[in-house]
């Protein structure tokens, strides 16, 4: 953009004196600023998140959730935590009575207060599956594969367990990556059953990790045939090596 030509300066009695500018009155002292407006609150209503064809709230509605409450729907292992506290029966949904329970669960930090996300995002923390003692656990364990199943199928998809398995284990198993190394040696169809996603836990509790594998007797193995063929597996990789 062009710049702005300069106006021809006028003679010195032409310019009229500068009227000197009004002060502005002084604020009184100790007075506050006024507040920023508090965000508004976003109530945990069923049918906010619920999918109203299918009557649950599904993945796309706890996806929904999860961006109210700023955390990533696909790592958070809490928000699967929150959905067994809920009490969901169903593969990868939330009827509206599991949903009620918001307000009656008392492992929920949202019992007895107000039924908001801001409520439940102050007490998100609470729900870290990591506070669960190993008996706690295993239930828990349990639903996380019977919730990501899909639809009637009584099994895993190879990737989806490769995926779900170290989010929802954790620290727990000293086991995890030579499992998984594992597992990715199968062919892209193979399926995990609940026997052996829960077998997988009961292992890694009792058994130390490899090459020692304490507490493992394979003449007297009564572990599915998928753990036994696990410990071949990294016996077999250490001789390699």
């Amino acid at each position: 953009m062009a710049p702005k030509r300069k106006a021809a300066a006028k003679p010195a009695s032409a310019k009229k004196a500068k009227k000197p500018a009004p002060k502005k009155p002084a604020s009184p002292r100790g007075k506050a600023k006024p507040a920023a407006a508090a965000a508004p609150t976003q109530a945990l209503d069923f049918a906010t998140y619920a999918d109203p064809e299918e009557g649950f709230v599904t993945f796309e509605g706890l996806e929904v959730l999860a961006d109210r409450l700023g955390i990533d729907a696909s790592s958070d292992t809490k928000l699967l935590a929150l959905c067994w506290r809920l009490g969901a029966e169903k593969p990868g949904a939330l009827s509206e009575e599991e949903w009620d329970r918001f307000a009656s669960s008392p492992h929920l930090p949202t019992h007895g207060k107000p039924l908001t996300v801001q409520t439940l995002k102050a007490g998100w923390a609470s729900l870290d599956p990591n506070f669960l003692d190993n008996a706690e656990f295993r239930p828990f364990f349990k639903f996380c594969f019977e919730f990501n199943r899909e639809g009637t199928k009584r099994f895993l998809e190879r990737d989806t367990a490769l995926a779900l398995l170290p989010l929802c284990i954790e620290d727990r198993s000293k086991h995890t990556l030579n499992f998984l190394e594992f597992l990715e040696t199968k062919p892209e169809d193979f399926k995990i059953n609940r026997d052996q996603w829960c077998s997988f836990l009961d292992f890694s509790l009792a058994v130390g990790p490899a090459p020692e594998f304490d507490g493992w007797d394979s003449e007297e193995s009564s572990w599915p045939i998928l753990i036994d063929e696990y410990v071949e597996f990294v016996q077999e990789k250490l001789k390699e090596t």
